[in-house]
This record gives C-alpha cells, structure tokens and sequence, in this order.
C-alpha cells in the first residue's frame, strides 16, 4: 500500500526535530551545554547566595536555580569554580549561567542578563569605633574587596584616586579574617552581603557615604544565547506571579 505523501512529510519532520537542539521533558527546545541539564556556575563562599553547609550546597542562588531549571524542565546540575573562574567557563561554554552577576555595560560586552531581580548597593563600611568618617579619610588606608566581583572593580576605579591601598582576597573568609586582625582598615562588598556577615559574626560596622553605586542582580548566559535568556526570564516572571521569588527572598535575605 501507498504510504500518503502528507504523511512521510510529517514523519521527516518529527525525525528531524528528534535530534535538534535540547529538548525538556516540556517539550520546550533549549541551547544548553548539555541536554536535558542546565548547568550552572557558582563558587560555593559567597553566603547568602552560595555556599556548603555539612557538605550540601545551600542558599538562595542554589533554591532559585533549582525553582528555574524544574520551570524549564531540565535537571539543574551545579558546577564548582575559584573566583573569576565560572565567568571564564561561561565565556568558554562551559557552564549555561551565572546566578547574581552584576550587570555592568563591561560585562554587556562578554555576556547577556536576565532581567534583574535583586536590588542592592556597592558599600564601604568600617568598624563602629573607626576614626575615619568620610571616603577622604581613606587616602593611603588598607581598603579590602573580594577579587573577580564588581565591588573590585569599582573600589580600583573609584577609591584609586585616593591613593587607598586596594587589598584583593581569594575568598571572603580571608577577607572577614583579616578583618578581625584589623589588618584592613575598611571593606568594600555590597549591602547583602555587609548585612550577612554583621548579623553571623556579630560585629559593629559603619558605612561612610552611605549607599554609594545601586547594583543590579541577574542571571547571566553566554552572548547571543537569546533562547535561554528568554526562557529563563520567562521563569523569573512566573516565579514573580506566584510569590515565590518573594519567599525565596525572605527566606535567605531577610
């Protein structure tokens, strides 16, 4: 018997698409590194956000990526990277994103963003006891950041013109140790992360100039990968609607 024209023409079709791009058990087609699996960057000493508790991977980027991979039907899978590290596995294609990237007009150039869904601030904080009052007092000062992140960035090009001495650590651990030697005399981080830290060690800070620079929080992919930028703000749109963006925030922030 003659097989029906229409129906081999379908039957190339649903061949052909079988074997393209990755396809979710939603049966949404995603550009991702592997199929079937976002796969996300993280360096796991970055408390709230990311970090190891007795050997298990926590905080709220690690429930928010888990909440949008389940969205997009794929198997969130976490990849483990030094600072800096997971920004050059983006770039390389080695990972799908980065969860609470800074956006900045220099990382636009290397990456695209979700839309935002974090708010907070670019601080420079002191001791409650410090003598120093105002961003001047800082001139030839010890001033510590975090290396690879968009506080580094903006105490080079902004405390630089006051001479400050701008001290780069590996991890924030080193950085809140040294803290407590008081071999820094002021820290540059973000308001998150300041507020974490004051409440889980139980010391005094100070900002000096208040809330400098609004930082903006987003998930960000490899340039060009329009496909999974949109399904993942879709996601973020839905976990908006639903309120569980809200709880994942008041879980972990406030």
């Amino acid at each position: 018997m003659k097989i029906p024209t229409i129906l081999v023409i379908i039957s190339s079709i649903l061949i052909l698409t079988s074997f393209s791009g990755c396809i979710s058990s939603y049966g949404k087609e995603y550009n991702t590194v592997t199929p079937g699996v976002l796969t996300v960057g993280i360096t796991p000493e970055m408390p709230p956000q990311q970090y190891y508790e007795d050997g298990e991977l926590k905080g709220f980027d690690i429930d928010l990526m888990k909440e949008i991979a389940n969205n997009m039907g794929l198997k969130p899978e976490f990849k483990i990277y030094e600072y800096g590290g997971a920004h050059e596995a983006l770039l390389n294609g080695e990972i799908d994103c980065l969860p609470s990237m800074t956006i900045s007009p220099e990382r636009k150039e290397d990456m695209d963003f979700s839309r935002a869904y974090i708010q907070t601030y670019v601080v420079v904080a002191v001791f409650e006891n410090s003598p120093y009052r105002e961003l001047k007092d800082l001139n030839g000062k010890n001033i510590a950041v975090v290396t690879n992140t968009y506080t580094e960035e903006w105490a080079k090009d902004y405390l630089g013109s006051i001479n400050a001495y701008i001290k780069s650590y590996d991890s924030i651990q080193g950085l809140v140790s040294d803290i407590y030697s008081k071999n820094i005399d002021a820290v540059v981080t973000d308001q998150i992360q300041l507020d974490y830290y004051s409440k889980q060690k139980s010391f005094e800070s100070r900002l000096i100039s208040e809330k400098i620079t609004i930082e903006y929080w987003a998930i960000a992919v490899k340039k060009d990968n329009h496909d999974l930028q949109n399904e993942i703000n879709d996601a973020l749109f839905e976990l908006e609607e639903n309120e569980a963006l809200y709880e994942l925030k008041n879980k972990w922030y406030d």
